[in-house]
């Protein structure tokens, strides 16, 4: 079959899951004679406008029901858009759903409130066992999920009162209250580690700069502890610069760092394009990386070259994917049981780990000390 135009493309598939209930991306992609990434990408934009349901491995129809006498567990999973971040997520939820024998059916939202509402009422329309989801922020997809009547696993942004904004009282308190669980990142330890190794190394000048992303509250909260009481202590002096986001990324950069005062041996930046974007204007003032100034990214989302790569603290998102399964799929066979009602939400904190690669070193003159200054791999 010659090469199809996307839309006539996408017509196939659609009537290929009227005809069979259920399309897999490798067959269509063989039959249609596309690639499997093309034929994702076209059930990635039918299940946008509605015309079928993203399951694992390929599509069903629309609002498909569970057929009678299937026991697997259907479970939705509803994170932002794809990046690297959320690309590692929903890969380890796919592992955990095929070792636990469970279907899922994926959907995703860019940062737009009213998008993000409309893609949760669509997955929560479909008959599903449990849900997975990490909520944006503002009140109505809270609101929401507050009034689900399935299981619900969060995944990363926090469920406390006082964090989501324009929630209404009563809404925070059932919020607070509501039988979730949640798997997150554990981003005060994360930040601490990353700290705790450019101290270690002998950096006594560091200066963090953080982005301005969900990740940030977080991470600008522990470098504002660490500075206010561990790094006086072990004689380091911390900086912190928040960099806006704006559609000139380089130049918040570019000016957050003429401003440093003093001049760090180390900077701890989020997210690794500001760490690799850093590198390159350090080399276009002549300073060497890490022979001048050390630097730790915190996200390690980029392909990773022990020799080359950025040294980085890495959360571990392939875990909090596949965890999240596991805590939902564990609840729900704990039902019709005893211990059902009597199992407490549970709270999941992942702890990131440290890769030093190519890019942090001794600070001129320090012995390096403890386990985590050891030298990278070679």
């Amino acid at each position: 079959m010659g090469q199809l135009l996307g839309s006539k493309r996408r017509e196939l598939l659609v009537k290929w899951i009227e005809r069979t209930g259920s399309v897999s991306a490798l067959e269509a992609a063989a039959a249609l004679g596309a690639s499997v990434r093309t034929i994702q990408r076209d059930i990635h934009e039918l299940s946008l406008a509605g015309r079928l349901t993203r399951v694992h491995g390929g599509a069903v129809a629309a609002g498909r029901r569970k057929p009678p006498g299937d026991a697997r567990l259907r479970l939705g999973i509803l994170v932002p858009t794809r990046g690297y971040c959320f690309d590692a997520v929903l890969a380890g939820a796919e592992q955990a759903a095929a070792a636990t024998g469970s279907t899922l059916i994926e959907a995703d939202y860019d940062y737009t409130d009213d998008l993000a509402a409309s893609r949760y009422a669509r997955i929560s329309s479909l008959e599903l066992d449990g849900l997975l989801v990490t909520p944006q922020l503002p009140a109505t997809t809270w609101g929401q999920l507050c009034g689900t009547d399935v299981p619900v696993v969060l995944i990363e942004r926090p469920w406390e009162l006082g964090w989501v904004r324009d929630l209404d009282p009563a809404t925070s308190v059932a919020a607070a209250r509501a039988p979730v669980d949640h798997v997150f990142t554990d981003h005060q330890s994360g930040f601490v580690l990353g700290l705790d190794h450019l101290a270690a190394l002998g950096h006594r000048t560091i200066h963090c700069l953080i982005r301005d992303t969900p990740t940030a509250p977080a991470l600008l909260a522990t470098a504002t502890a660490y500075a206010e009481t561990i790094a006086p202590a072990r004689g380091v002096t911390l900086g912190i610069t928040r960099l806006r986001r704006s559609a000139d990324q380089i130049r918040v950069l570019t000016d957050a760092m003429r401003q440093l005062d003093p001049q760090p041996t180390a900077l701890f930046v989020h997210t690794d394009e500001d760490a690799v974007n850093a590198q390159q204007l350090l080399a276009s003032q002549g300073l060497a990386v890490p022979g001048d100034i050390s630097i730790l990214s915190y996200d390690d989302g980029l392909p990773a070259n022990p020799a080359t790569g950025l040294s980085a603290v890495a959360p571990d998102r392939v875990a909090l994917g596949k965890r999240a399964v596991e805590m939902i799929v564990d609840r729900l066979s704990s039902r019709g049981h005893h211990t059902h009602e009597a199992h407490p939400p549970t709270k999941l904190a992942i702890v990131p780990r440290l890769h030093h690669r190519a890019t942090t070193a001794p600070a001129d003159g320090a012995r390096p000390a403890g386990p985590s200054a050891a030298a990278p791999p070679r």
